[in-house]
Parts: C-alpha cells; sequence; structure tokens
C-alpha cells in the first residue's frame, strides 16, 4: 500500500509541473533577408545566409533550412533575391 501512495504522490508533481512547461512554450517567428549579385546563384546565397545570420544574431535560434521566397532582375544590381528564415527563442 505504501508503494501506492508513493506512486500517486510522483503523480501529482509530474501534473503540477505540466503548466509551468506549457507556459514556457517556444516563442518562433519568420525572419526575411535580401541579397544581391551578379546571378541568381549568388543573389540567392546571399538572401539565404542573411535570414539565418539575422535570426542568430538577435539571439533566435533557427528552425531547418532558410527557404528562397522570390528572385528578381534588379536592373544594375543584376539580381535581387528574398529568403526566410523561421526561428525560435525559449525553452
Amino acid at each position: 500500500m505504501s508503494k501506492l501512495v508513493i506512486v500517486a504522490a510522483a503523480s501529482a508533481g509530474l501534473l503540477a509541473l505540466v503548466p509551468a512547461t506549457a507556459s514556457a512554450a517556444k516563442q518562433c517567428r519568420d525572419f526575411a533577408a535580401v541579397g544581391s549579385g551578379l546571378n541568381k546563384s549568388i543573389a540567392g546565397f546571399m538572401a539565404l545566409q542573411g535570414a539565418v545570420n539575422v535570426a542568430e544574431n538577435r539571439g533566435w535560434t533557427v528552425q531547418g533550412d532558410a527557404k528562397l521566397v522570390s528572385c528578381k532582375s534588379a536592373g544594375i544590381f543584376g539580381t535581387e533575391c528574398t529568403a526566410r528564415s523561421r526561428a525560435c527563442k525559449g525553452h
């Protein structure tokens, strides 16, 4: 019978932790960056790396890979690309 009381007390203790864990949920958001270069390859690389750098430099942890959103001709700058990364902060 004493084992049952210990198991019940341990279970109650775990249930008491659930609200505290739920309130410490991760906060996530998107970060965007624009890169330019002579061609799509260079501009895309600059944009992708920029989207990661912006998040990490602000203390966020990037989740997965950055995604290239779009690229367009930028006149004398060659090509301009936009990329986004998803990053989270919290426990």
